[in-house]
């Protein structure tokens, strides 16, 4: 089959056909959202004022009772106390200051004490030449004064400090979280069309043709399935009834005429016609990547949330305890990683999908109500078993239907979708936590766990078990299959040196350190799912590119050794950065060393492998690989905790980053030599 005919020139039309409704949408957005915003900071700046006069209104109240009660104002005990706390929660408040009618500072919060006697004369002198009544401006701050009244006098005045780049700084937030939003837009619009437009129309279609192909061949026992109602489905029902229609006349023909005509033409049963599928690749995109979605909106935050319910003990640090539930997660996907294959052989990709949706969406919703780090630790596994499956699933669907000449943009739809879920996941999760507080966003997560279910129910093909019992053959059993590649030395080198790098810094850096090292730095829930959402957009615009050239040009070994060398430059960098735009372009680099590393690394396992292929089957070498890769992830965050706990976020950041480049240089002498002819023979694969 031609690539026009197979689905990937299709592809690029959706794309065009999916790119212009995508651009209006995302205009009308910016419009919407400059209005907005020209409106949000008309309102901000007189707001603050009024918040910061209320603030000194009620701070005034112990002032003016105690000059009422008739105690001296200057004589007052812990007043700075009460003004530290006053302070206390008003982050665009600097400080507050109380003086005497003639502008002795009587009190003063901690951050006004600790500033030169000097600076309130110059605050003095501020207000002698203010901008607006009671408020002055001065190195950066403004000084709200309010004075402080009893029995018709005035006692004394507060001065309240704020902080002049408050707004900006808020403003600023405000604009890179709108401008996230319409990337997410952007991206979820894509997805849906894109999904969309190959069920309504590109699935129909190709099941017509198919249809016809076979009715031009004599074969008129199957009949498509239709569950839709739109032109193309209309099509394809029409041509469904022609074939009926004739496999009903063939059994009302008598015995000789029907022996006659099944010389030539195959006919069905009319009452119970055999299925007609045709399963594509991107069957399980749109459920995928709304999964995906809910399942990463904790990841900028999830070091954060787990250290909220840490509690000191004598046996395991800090550290350890965060990094845990990391490595659990992985734990149990490994564990569950096998029965995604059985469930495939037994039922069908619909029925595994939904069971490991099921426990994934509980298990989120219940983590955002845990209160300890047991129930923690537990929901977390639920999660990570369903998650494990729903992956293992779609990557063995997309294996299963896809072409060897056109391995990496096959993957690249799993790559793509599970990419795009995770920039979305990771950017509004940040803004959700920031906004909602940790609980709701994790509702919010199960939410669209619920959606994707739904989604896979309306739109997943159900293709059964035969296909895969067909397939199987006499090959040997799962157990076996596994064992008999476990056996195999070069197949773990290759996993060793390409798979489990890649995730040793995806789960141990980007993951674990990443938040921490950018908590520590005072980065906010958001602003640090902002950073490492560079990761994932790199990722999103560079798999598309790598597959297509990796395809076209065979550069997957070569495209996985510059990756390699670009992940391990990419942290060392972070490891010496300290502003934003530096650490940004680390995480950037090392995305594009992921994208590079990862994407043509699974299209390189058929052809470095065929016989394996041949022996054990794809599939079984396929879950070999994503349980062995996974021991990468479950080592990472345990390896990182380790190394922070005994040297320090830089030294430990230098160690993951040699190690990368080190196991880089080994995959490339172990490609050189698996490029040279053989010298004694392999045994083979049964």
């Amino acid at each position: 089959m031609s690539a026009t005919n197979d689905g990937s020139l299709s592809r690029g039309r959706i794309w065009k056909v999916s790119l212009l409704p995508t651009l209006l949408i995302v205009a009308t957005l910016v419009a919407a959202s400059l209005q907005a915003s020209r409106l949000f900071e008309e309102s901000l700046r007189p707001d603050l004022r009024a918040k910061a006069e209320t603030l000194a209104q009620t701070a005034a109240l112990q002032f003016h009772r105690a000059a009422d009660l008739g105690i001296p104002v200057n004589r007052l005990g812990a007043a700075d106390a009460y003004l530290d706390d006053a302070a206390l929660g008003h982050e665009e408040i600097r400080y507050i200051g109380f003086a005497s009618p003639d502008g002795h500072l009587l009190y003063a919060s901690r951050h006004l004490r600790a500033k030169p006697a000097s600076f309130f004369d110059k605050v003095l002198k501020a207000h002698a030449l203010e901008e607006s009544r009671g408020l002055a401006r001065l190195d950066g701050d403004l000084d709200l004064v309010h004075p402080v009244e009893s029995r018709g006098r005035v006692i004394g005045q507060l001065h309240l400090g704020i902080d002049a780049t408050y707004v900006e700084q808020r403003l600023q937030e405000i604009h890179t979280d709108i401008l996230i939003t319409l990337f997410v837009t952007a991206l979820v619009t894509v997805e849906v069309l894109m999904a969309l437009m190959g069920l309504l129309v590109l699935r129909p279609l190709r099941l017509l043709r198919r249809l016809l192909e076979l009715g031009g061949a004599g074969d008129f026992t199957r009949q498509a399935r239709v569950r839709l109602h739109d032109e193309a489905t209309r099509a394809l029902a029409s041509a469904g009834r022609l074939v009926r229609g004739l496999n009903r006349r063939h059994a009302a023909l008598d015995a000789r005429a029907a022996r006659t005509l099944d010389a030539r033409f195959r006919f069905g049963d009319p009452k119970a016609p055999a299925a007609l599928e045709e399963p594509g690749t991107s069957d399980l995109r749109l459920p995928l990547f709304v999964f995906l979605f809910g399942s990463e909106l904790s990841r900028s935050f999830w070091p954060l949330f787990v250290k909220r319910l840490y509690q000191p003990g004598p046996y395991f640090s800090e550290s350890f305890m965060v990094a845990l539930p990391m490595s659990l997660w992985v734990t149990a996907m490994v564990v569950c990683t096998p029965l995604a294959g059985r469930l495939l052989d037994t039922r069908s990709s619909r029925v595994a999908m939904l069971v490991g949706m099921a426990p994934a969406g509980l298990g989120l919703f219940m983590t955002g109500l845990a209160s300890s780090l047991t129930e923690l630790f537990f929901w977390r596994v639920v999660t990570a078993g369903g998650y494990g499956i729903v992956t293992t699933t779609a990557l063995l669907h997309v294996a299963r239907t896809s072409k060897q000449s056109h391995g990496a943009r096959s993957m690249g739809v799993f790559v793509g979708a599970s990419t795009a879920a995770s920039v979305c996941g990771t950017a509004i999760g940040g803004i959700l936590a920031d906004r909602i507080g940790y609980a709701a966003t994790f509702g919010v997560a199960a939410a669209l766990v619920a959606l994707a279910m739904a989604l896979v129910l309306l739109l997943a093909p159900d293709l059964g078990p035969v296909r895969a019992r067909e397939e199987a053959g006499a090959r040997p059993t799962a157990a076996s299959a596994y064992l008999g590649i476990l056996k195999r030395g070069r197949v773990l080198l290759f996993i060793l040196l390409a798979a489990m790098p890649a995730r040793l810094v995806l789960t141990g850096f980007l993951f674990y350190l990443t938040p921490l090292r950018l908590h520590e730095m005072g980065f906010t829930e958001a602003a640090i799912g902002r950073l490492m959402m560079g990761y994932f957009i790199v990722t999103v615009f560079a798999t598309p590119v790598v597959s297509l050239l990796a395809d076209r040009h065979g550069w997957h070994r070569g495209m996985m050794l510059v990756g390699g060398g670009l992940s391990g430059l990419g942290v060392l960098l972070f490891a010496s950065a300290s502003g934003s735009w530096p650490l940004l372009a680390a995480v950037l680099l090392v995305g594009l060393g992921q994208a590079l590393a990862a994407t043509p690394l699974l299209a390189s396992i058929p052809p470095l492998f065929a016989e394996e292929c041949a022996g054990f089957g794809l599939d079984a070498l396929l879950s070999v690989f994503r349980m062995i890769e996974r021991v990468g992830s479950l080592v990472g965050p345990l390896l990182a905790a380790a190394l922070l706990g005994t040297s320090g976020f830089v030294r430990s950041t230098h160690v993951l980053g040699v190690g990368m480049l080190a196991l880089t240089a080994g995959l490339a002498a172990y490609l050189f030599l698996r490029s040279l002819p053989p010298t004694t023979p392999t045994p083979k694969a049964p």
